[in-house]
């Protein structure tokens, strides 16, 4: 009875880690780029959340793994016209240069700021394929094979700049995001020789908000099954300390 107790408190923190992970992708539903996480569940001999005890020697837990995995799956593109964003058509990640080491993102809403750096939304330095791109004059603009060109106004000329640093990994899956909606990874990067960007556009969040929805529901149903599965053997537990074997 009590490993059943054991058994259904394990199952609820499974839920909530899996809670946490549905409520990040639905907040994510509108972020240009966001991949959508899922979380895995997996089977774990002595190894739960509880201290050893010798009633629960052998027995298997099922526990959510903490952090979620994401889902590598190609988003819609939405159009925006502007010269600087750009979106990732199949493989690929932006590398950006966050002064504490390299990122990834697949958000294009690219930027010059005022000491003509390449940067991102958030003012990370974007990596090219000679390091990072400083423009001095004239118009940047971005071709659908990733090359960096200036437009000279004046001679109507252009002129191949640099090209974006795009870059895929063996398990995309494993790519952890950070709080400034960043991708780190221990894997290393290779660089994509023939990337497909689509300029004018930008990847939209792969997150369905309405299965979402249905799947928090879901969710918290099993939450408080499990709840109730705790409660009940607690009311048997005590019966049978305080009743069971009294003598009348």
């Amino acid at each position: 009875m009590i490993k059943g107790i054991y058994h259904s408190a394990e199952g609820m923190l499974a839920g909530q880690r899996h809670l946490e992970t549905v409520s990040n992708n639905l907040a994510n539903a509108s972020t240009i780029g966001y991949k959508k996480e899922k979380i895995s569940f997996r089977q774990a001999l002595n190894n739960s959340s509880f201290p050893p005890y010798p009633f629960l020697s052998g027995e298997k837990f099922v526990q959510a793994q903490r952090g979620g995995q994401m889902m590598n799956q190609q988003g819609s593109l939405k159009r925006t016209d502007n010269p600087l964003d750009v979106a990732i058509v199949g493989d690929g990640f932006f590398a950006v240069d966050t002064g504490n080491g390299l990122a990834y993102s697949r958000d294009g809403r690219f930027a010059l700021n005022g000491e003509g750096e390449l940067v991102t939304l958030t003012g990370y330095p974007v990596l090219t394929a000679g390091g990072t791109l400083q423009l001095q004059d004239g118009d940047l603009r971005i071709s659908p094979e990733g090359e960096l060109v200036l437009y000279d106004n004046g001679s109507k000329r252009e002129q191949i700049l640099d090209s974006l640093m795009v870059v895929a990994f063996n398990d995309p899956s494993q790519l952890t995001p950070t709080r400034d909606g960043l991708l780190v990874t221990d894997q290393e990067p290779v660089a994509l020789d023939e990337p497909v960007i689509r300029v004018g556009y930008l990847e939209e969040s792969t997150v369905d908000v309405v299965s979402g929805m249905v799947e928090m529901i879901e969710l918290n149903r099993m939450y408080e099954a499990s709840a109730k599965a705790i409660h009940t053997q607690d009311q048997t537990l005590s019966k049978a300390v305080n009743d069971v074997g009294r003598v009348r």
